[in-house]
């Protein structure tokens, strides 16, 4: 049994939270999560001008979506800890290859959203959010999940 659709708890908070980023997170999701994951986690070295658009805003839609699906992988290799997958996510890191993507969160217990809570609060507060709006972003990840689950 699977828990939220990633995909539905990003739209879900981006439209509570960064309404103007609706229609770049609409056209994101349009996408399959390797290809989403591919382009949220590229870095272009060669274009870095000294500034970033990270310094001009704090883009909702990576974040959560970035925040969602590590946590699920998390959640996933937690209760998949045999030899055989381990062995199989060296070789893989051995190779260069990337990590499956969920498309979903497993069902969450309290802990479980307590941690979440904490995650996308910490991680709103490093992108460069006020505290505030870091909490209001987090309650709003949990409460979609919540929702969708």
């Amino acid at each position: 049994m699977s828990g939220a659709q990633i995909s539905v708890v990003v739209r879900g908070v981006v439209a509570d939270q960064a309404p103007e980023e609706l229609d770049t997170a609409e056209a994101l999701l349009q996408q399959d999560n390797a290809e989403v994951m591919r382009v949220l986690s590229y870095k272009n070295k060669d274009s870095e001008l000294g500034f970033g658009l990270g310094e001009v805003a704090v883009l909702v839609t990576p974040l959560v979506w970035l925040v969602l699906q590590q946590f699920a992988q998390e959640l996933a290799g937690a209760s998949a800890r045999t030899a055989t997958s381990r062995l199989a996510a060296l070789w893989n890191r051995l190779r260069g290859r990337q990590s499956e993507t969920v498309a979903a969160l497993p069902p969450l217990k309290d802990a479980h959203y307590d941690k979440l809570y904490n995650i996308v609060k910490e991680r709103a507060r490093e992108a460069g959010m006020d505290t505030k709006a870091a909490e209001n972003l987090a309650a709003s990840v949990i409460s979609h999940i919540a929702r969708n689950q």
